[in-house]
């Protein structure tokens, strides 16, 4: 047998690797065909096991929140709604599904409700929330064992409010109508001024007024400002070369004042203000405008920290409450949080056009008089001091500039400079501060320099020579009167007062320092006070009661304390009740307490009681407003 040279064939081995490679691509095509069919058989498996996991949670969610007891359920079909049945179902001869409804707990607990982050064991029960988890098992074709599982929290409620500001409207309303009215009062309950609503002034008489005594001070420096609080005064005065400018004086006895402690500030201060254990002053030093004194030992004050504010305008005037600070600065106005005033943390700022001389702090509104003529006043809202809004202005008649301002319940009083033949003394209403409305003016005849609004009066400080300090009856806003003056030793710069006593910051030489007395021994405020609240309406037998916060001021040894009294029956019987659900405690705190759970479980109509005391002579608590947050479900 002969080949022929140059002719090539297959041998045996390349013969064999091209049949193996044949049968590897069959193999391949094969398997893949099959994986194609198996993930194919998987996804309409899940697709569907995924639906009915949907349609379980979603009828879950339309049933009433009484029939989610804990346990494993099924769906069962009664007419034409879903009602659920112990233990699991089988769907199709292939789905297993069963529903489990289980209870949810909470790290914190007050008052019965249960709040805070949710945990798997140990923490409180909370009765408004359900865990609920829909699991569907089923054996594939592929010969695997499968599930699909959906869980969510189901929640009974969604938050209702409810809310008082103003009592003017007086009592007798049985039945929550007019949101200035409420059902009955006591003699002690003072709800005369828009607002807000306190403890009943006694006798006021500023006919038979006179100086006490007086302070002199180092040098013949104007005494700025002053702030009276708990039987302590905080006086300032403008740069002494002579001493400080900063004193702490004890006023308890009217009659001898004397000095506690002092400190040299370096520059002029131009107002002050005192919460806890640090005064806050405002100053014309360029370098740290914002001053905060550690005033805890009042004999040894020392600065704790200050801030310089930007550019080298004085600071004019602060404000402050428990957790910010308002400070104005030419024509800026900021804020800082004090949560921790070592340092002050700033938060915004704000132009307020022209420069500002005053500004007063009322809840959620920063007041500003300005010496722009073409709004002297102006509302800034501080709901959130890091995104200062402005929200409302005035524009006074004629080129005016604002001295001082003050605000309480609904009314708004600011002073200007000297008008000539027109107003220097303005009303506003300010419920509703993007609109504020001028109630009324008097004309002064001078420069106000300051003024502070206590009871029906204003204490006014003018630039009269022999009468720096005139009392007006402001009780009726269109019909101002002046009811006496005073002629003291000095213009009336600064000043602190309460019903009975002034305690003024004045320009003179001679004991620039005054304590003014009404002389009147009945002054003093009624010592406790009661108010029912009107008959609210929540719309529903199946609600829950979640808390109460409001807002005002509690001088020391003052309180504001509220009970809750709830029915089915419109007309009652009304059982009010505090936190641990007995008639022996009290609703104080101002910040979101929680209401006693079970105490007033779906019952539909509510009241509040407020009482009001005071141990204090001179001081009184104020209400300014009352939220009472509830859910229906």
């Amino acid at each position: 047998m002969r080949t022929k040279k140059g002719q090539h064939g297959f041998s045996l081995v390349e013969l064999l690797v091209v049949i193996s490679f044949f049968s590897v691509m069959i193999v391949l095509i094969i398997s893949a065909t099959s994986f194609n069919s198996k993930s194919k058989n998987l996804y309409e498996e899940r697709t569907q096991a995924l639906l009915y996991a949907m349609e379980g949670m979603e009828a879950v969610k339309l049933m009433d929140w009484a029939n989610l007891a804990s346990g494993d359920y099924h769906l069962e079909t009664v007419g034409s709604d879903w009602q659920l049945v112990a233990g699991s179902e089988l769907i199709n001869n292939q789905y297993n599904r069963t529903i489990n409804i289980s209870d949810v707990y909470r790290i914190n607990s007050s008052n019965g409700h249960s709040y805070g982050e949710v945990i798997d064991s140990g923490g409180y029960l909370d009765p408004d929330t359900k865990k609920i988890s829909v699991s569907i098992d089923w054996d594939s074709r592929t010969g695997d064992n499968m599930q699909e599982l959906l869980e969510e929290y189901l929640y009974r409620w969604g938050a209702e409010r409810f809310s008082q500001t103003d009592w003017i409207g007086g009592d007798g309303q049985a039945i929550w109508s007019d949101n200035t009215k409420f059902f009955s009062a006591d003699s002690g309950v003072d709800y005369s001024i828009p607002g807000i609503a306190t403890l009943q002034a006694g006798f006021l008489d500023w006919s038979q007024a006179t100086t006490t005594a007086n302070f002199d001070t180092v040098g013949n420096f104007d005494e700025n400002d002053v702030y009276e609080k708990d039987g302590i005064a905080y006086l300032v005065t403008e740069n002494n070369s002579w001493g400080p400018e900063f004193y702490i004086l004890n006023v308890s006895d009217i009659y001898n004042p004397y000095q506690l402690g002092s400190l040299d500030i370096g520059s002029s201060v131009t107002s002050v203000v005192v919460k806890g254990n640090y005064a806050y002053i405002s100053t014309a030093d360029n370098v740290a405008e914002l001053k905060i004194i550690d005033v805890s030992n009042t004999s040894n004050p020392f600065i704790s920290s200050t801030y310089d504010l930007l550019g080298n305008d004085d600071s004019l005037d602060l404000a402050a409450n428990e957790t910010e600070i308002y400070i104005i600065q030419g024509s800026k106005l900021y804020s800082f949080s004090v949560d921790n005033p070592n340092p002050p943390q700033y938060l915004d700022d704000i132009s307020v056009d022209d420069n500002a001389t005053e500004i007063y702090l009322s809840e959620n509104y920063v007041y500003v008089a300005t010496q722009d003529d073409d709004k002297e006043l102006q509302i800034i809202e501080v709901t959130n001091p890091a995104n200062l809004s402005p929200t409302g202005q005035y524009d006074l008649p004629g080129a005016l500039k604002g001295t001082d301002i003050f605000v309480r319940g609904t009314r708004a009083f600011i002073s200007t400079q000297n008008n000539g033949s027109g107003a220097e003394f303005f009303i506003f209403d300010v419920s509703t501060p993007s609109t504020p409305l001028l109630l009324g003016s008097y004309e002064v005849n001078e420069t106000v320099h300051s003024f502070s609004i206590v009871g029906p009066y204003a204490l006014v400080g003018t630039n009269f020579l022999n009468e720096e300090l005139v009392v007006l009856d402001v009780s009726f806003p269109q019909t101002i009167n002046m009811v006496s003056g005073f002629d003291l030793d000095g213009y009336v710069l600064g000043m602190s007062a309460n019903c009975s006593v002034i305690y003024a910051a004045t320009s003179s030489n001679q004991g620039e320092f005054f304590i003014i007395y009404t002389l009147v021994l009945d002054c003093a405020y009624s010592d406790a006070g009661t108010l029912e609240s009107s008959t609210f309406d929540a719309g529903s037998n199946e609600v829950i009661y979640n808390w109460l916060s409001w807002t005002g001021s509690q001088p020391i040894d003052t309180s504001i304390r509220f009970q809750f009294a709830t029915s089915n029956n419109i007309n009652g019987p009304w059982v009010y009740l505090g936190p641990d659900g007995t008639n022996s405690t009290y609703y104080t705190n101002s910040s979101y307490e929680f209401i006693n759970y079970n105490s007033h479980l779906n019952q539909r109509y509510f009241r509040y009681k407020l009482y009001l005391n005071s141990q204090s002579e001179w001081q009184v608590p104020v209400l300014e407003e009352l939220t009472i947050s509830y859910s229906i479900y």
